[in-house]
């Protein structure tokens, strides 16, 4: 061969080799992690706090020795099919889902790739019928149910002396099973929910008749609460807050206290709270320089599931990308105690910032909502 004929070989396989590395630096590299997102609509605002959150917990990994895996990002419209946003994802093992997915198309999606799918903002009316949907055994719902706010808030009623109540609802399907949550919870606790109408009575304050039905009702069966299950700032919110309610009532809202007003309140935060809440709350602000909420809480709970599951234990190798050395009967663990454990191969609870992340598929976890109190405006 010529010096020629050489040069010309040497020239070409460093081309090939150059395109090799072309191709792999435009071809999107597999991640045993992905987080699919919301594109568009009101919840694809959520996006942010959510990374920031995952993003946090594999910062602490890595300080505590233990590289998180890579994450991958997709997002798919609000309600859309995900299997084209992961087709770039051949070694996907754990998949986060988006704000309140479509939980029918996640179930078969998780169980035909054999993937675990984390839902870390899964809290409404699709949580109802979780457990009977195919592929429910790999669907792991990060954040409490709604219907955990009601009972802690019946019994926050019931613990202030508030014993006859009389419960109020919008149309909306939410705030009657919210509703009739909280009615079962006062029951139990020995309570009663009394008017005119079978509780909970719906009301419409455009309509006046029905309102000062409602207005004549209050004054005659003389509840010690009005309990109104809506959502802030919606019209029969407006309509409570405004109302010439008699002395001695309190209202009790499933949401924070607004504002104050003439009559004493009851709220509750809706920014559920686990063991590791505070600890989390002063990494996040000293990271992003602001106080996080539910979303980002959610977001770091996934990011340290994500870190923990990757780690291969020594004694068998295999990875748990399968949850199944979560165990919530054993005291809870802040991450890199848990990242030990598990490099030990032995299961363990995690310190949990969103709620006490007392795991098991299709089932909410339980979490702290703290209530609070407002006396009357003078």
């Amino acid at each position: 061969m010529t010096t020629g004929m050489r040069a010309l070989v040497a020239l070409g396989v460093i081309a090939a080799v150059l395109g090799v590395q072309a191709l792999a630096g435009s071809t999107p590299m597999p991640r045993p992690v992905v987080m699919l997102l919301p594109s568009e609509g009101p919840l694809a605002g959520l996006g942010d706090g959510l990374r920031r959150g995952y993003r946090l917990a594999a910062e602490q990994s890595r300080v505590c020795g233990q590289l998180a895996p890579e994450l991958g990002l997709g997002w798919v419209p609000p309600g859309a099919d995900p299997v084209a946003a992961l087709e770039a994802s051949p070694r996907l093992s754990l998949l986060i889902a988006p704000p309140a997915a479509p939980l029918a198309a996640y179930g078969p999606l998780a169980e035909r790739l054999g993937v675990t799918v984390l839902l870390p903002l899964q809290r409404g009316l699709s949580l109802r019928h979780l457990a009977e949907l195919p592929g429910a055994d790999r669907l792991w719902p990060l954040t409490p149910a709604r219907g955990l706010a009601a009972d802690q808030l019946a019994r926050g009623t019931m613990e202030r002396g508030w014993r006859r109540v009389m419960v109020i609802r919008d149309r909306s399907a939410e705030a009657r099973q919210l509703a009739e949550r909280y009615l079962g919870a006062l029951q139990q606790a020995g309570g009663s929910a009394i008017g005119a109408e079978q509780p909970p009575i719906q009301v419409d304050p455009t309509e006046a008749k029905a309102w000062n039905q409602l207005l004549d009702d209050v004054g005659w069966y003389g509840p010690q609460a009005l309990v109104v299950i809506t959502r802030p700032g919606s019209p029969l919110a407006r309509a409570a807050t405004t109302a010439p309610w008699p002395k001695g009532l309190a209202l009790v809202w499933p949401f924070p206290i607004e504002r104050s007003l003439a009559v004493a309140q009851l709220g509750i935060d809706t920014s559920s709270q686990g063991p590791g809440w505070g600890r989390f709350t002063e990494a996040f602000r000293r990271r992003w320089g602001y106080g996080p909420g539910l979303v980002e809480a959610a977001g770091y709970d996934a990011g340290q599931l994500s870190a923990v599951a990757a780690v291969p234990p020594t004694a068998s190798g295999q990875q748990g990308w399968d949850l199944l050395w979560l165990d919530s009967r054993l005291k809870a663990q802040d991450l890199c105690a848990a990242l030990a454990l598990r490099r030990e191969g032995k299961k363990l609870s995690l310190s949990g910032a969103a709620s006490k992340l007392d795991l098991a598929p299709a089932v909410s976890p339980n979490a702290e909502l703290p209530l609070s109190d407002r006396p009357p405006q003078p």
